[in-house]
């Protein structure tokens, strides 16, 4: 910001009275403004007497704004520059005083006590008679407005009845009745193109001197949130300038996310924390930034289903503009499904972390220690396939083949399948792997309904498709235990598993998590409790969300009612009281 420096510091030494800085939101305009003019107000080295700096957001008359310049003022030179000025001043509103003589005596009064610019800001308003008065009073505040510097803030937020006329013509008396420095902070594209932006176009020439666009980088932006030792900065680096984000009080949200859960995440491996701080940045950016292109829903989606390795062995296919943009950040760093996600989307909606849940997650993530190594091994074997123009194929697919050959047992379905695929394409036999792997993993794979599109869409290998279905058909009778895992999992249902649900009872479920099954936080948070305020396109379905939502809620309350520690358990992991 170098440059804006030098343009201000030329500002205050030319006979320029008006600048305006425009940058988009929050991309650190203000915080510029408000470090440049401390540092000149520290320094002692402007001539001005006072320095105001007034909020437009919410103002509604032209009034209020000129009573906030006197009100909000803070003194910037001596006591005697101060009181010479006003003794000046005074002279020129001779005959008004003369007319308020008890104005007059209170000034004398307190004159020697205190200096002048602070005593009658905190107590103009305050003087007897003030009801008859008041308009007196502040055209006579007004009037002691001479050589300030004024920032005015967040026009394009000003309210409705304030006209952008009517701030430019206040602007340009300050500036050439009253030899004020006025400073103008606004983001343009943000201003009403019919009225607001053809209005101050139209006094722009007239009234502004300079202007400057504040369009910082990334890095100078994180260079005023982030230490250069911050854990995991580069990290966040990388993903910040991948997602483009400029915005301070969004990296400023990043930065107390990853506070608040560090001291939590420092039992796990280096390469766990790196993922948290990875999907904190994505997270925070979809929920803070809107993406018209990839909405906050479509991201979580995402995130949930693909790994960034599916996209480099699935090109040809069709993509919506959000999944495309999607698998290009994703590609770009390397974004995989991760259990931290619930937790961060969690605090990002509720506003802390939780505890207890996020506890359970890293015990169950210590003891998948392996299973993260392979995901690495399997990252770096892609990396072979996607950083380099080698003629390198043999080393490639022999990574490949190692991986599966010895840690099939440790990869998720959407890792095989990609793997696979891309085996397949350079005319390798995988019917091994394939039938080996659905042994192995023959109980998750239950979950799988074949007959639902969203289910198989991520499986491109047609022997895949028909080992998971022979599989399906042979766990066709439901149970809420598979039903649950297979939406917490899955993130989907089909219309069997909400049939089935709706047909069960409060103490069905009930029964069911007293019988201590495998994962049953998973299975209720993120499977069973879906259905809690979730809406439906016809009335039938509608029905059946609220009668399974009504008894698993009901369930709980029956268990909380049992003992102390279950009212906490229900209380903190699952939010029912």
């Amino acid at each position: 910001m170098k440059y804006l420096e030098d343009s201000f510091d030329a500002f205050f030494k030319s006979e320029a009275k008006v600048a305006v800085i425009k940058g988009n939101w929050g991309v650190g305009k203000t915080y510029f403004w408000d470090s440049y003019i401390d540092r000149r107000i520290t320094d002692k080295d402007l001539s001005q007497i006072a320095y105001s700096y007034i909020s437009l957001f919410g103002k509604t008359s032209l009034s209020d704004v000129k009573k906030s310049l006197f009100h909000s003022a803070k003194p910037i030179s001596s006591d005697n520059d101060i009181e010479s000025a006003f003794e000046n001043q005074f002279t020129n509103t001779s005959g008004l005083l003369n007319r308020l003589p008890w104005i007059k005596d209170g000034i004398k009064k307190t004159h020697s006590k205190t200096p002048w610019l602070s005593w009658f800001t905190k107590n103009a308003q305050n003087i007897p008679v003030v009801g008859k008065f008041s308009n007196i009073i502040s055209n006579l505040e007004y009037s002691m407005v001479n050589d300030y510097v004024i920032c005015f803030d967040d026009l394009e937020r000003k309210g409705n009845s304030l006209t952008v006329k009517e701030i430019m013509g206040l602007i340009d008396e300050l500036a050439i009745r009253k030899n004020c420095k006025v400073v103008l902070i606004f983001n343009e594209s943000s201003l009403d193109k019919d009225t607001d932006k053809k209005e101050f176009d139209s006094y722009r020439e007239k009234v502004v001197d300079i202007e400057l666009n504040h369009n910082p980088s990334c890095a100078e932006n994180m260079e005023h949130v982030f230490s250069d030792d911050f854990n995991q900065i580069s990290v966040i680096s990388e993903a910040v300038n991948e997602l483009g984000i400029k915005n301070i009080r969004v990296l400023k949200k990043i930065k107390w996310m990853i506070d608040d859960f560090s001291n939590k995440l420092e039992t796990l491996p280096d390469s766990l924390q790196k993922e948290f701080s990875l999907h904190a940045v994505i997270l925070c950016r979809g929920y803070f930034i809107r993406d018209n292109d990839l909405l906050f829903e479509d991201l979580k989606t995402q995130l949930n289903e693909n790994s960034w390795m599916s996209f480099l062995s699935d090109k040809d296919k069709e993509k919506s503009p959000g999944e495309e943009k999607y698998s290009q950040i994703a590609s770009n760093l390397q974004l995989s499904p991760s259990q931290f996600d619930d937790h961060i989307i969690h605090y990002l909606e509720h506003g802390f972390v939780n505890i207890e849940a996020l506890s359970e997650t890293i015990s169950n993530l210590l003891e998948m220690a392996d299973v993260e190594e392979v995901r690495l091994r399997l990252r770096g074997a892609w990396n072979i396939y996607s950083d380099s123009f080698q003629d390198n194929l043999d080393e490639f697919t022999s990574a490949l083949n190692d991986i599966l050959k010895e840690d099939i047992s440790k990869l998720g379905l959407s890792d095989f399948s990609s793997a696979i695929n891309i085996l397949e394409e350079f005319g390798e036999d995988v019917s091994t792997f394939i039938r080996i792997y659905t042994e192995v993993h023959k109980e998750s794979l239950k979950s799988i309904n074949p007959r639902d599109s969203w289910d198989m869409d991520r499986i491109k290998n047609s022997s895949l498709q028909s080992k998971i279905s022979e599989i399906h058909e042979e766990t066709k009778n439901l149970n809420i235990d598979d039903v649950a895992e297979k939406i917490a999992v899955n993130r989907g249902w089909n219309t069997e598993d909400v049939g089935f649900l709706s047909s069960l009872s409060k103490d069905d479920f009930k029964c069911w998590m007293k019988g201590n099954p495998d994962r049953l936080t998973m299975k209720v948070r993120s499977g069973l409790l879906t259905f809690d305020k979730m809406g439906a396109t016809n009335k039938s379905d509608q029905e059946k969300y609220e009668k399974i939502s009504l008894n698993v809620l009901e369930a709980l309350r029956d268990i909380s009612s049992e003992n102390t520690l279950n009212q906490k358990r229900v209380k903190n992991i699952y939010g029912v009281e």
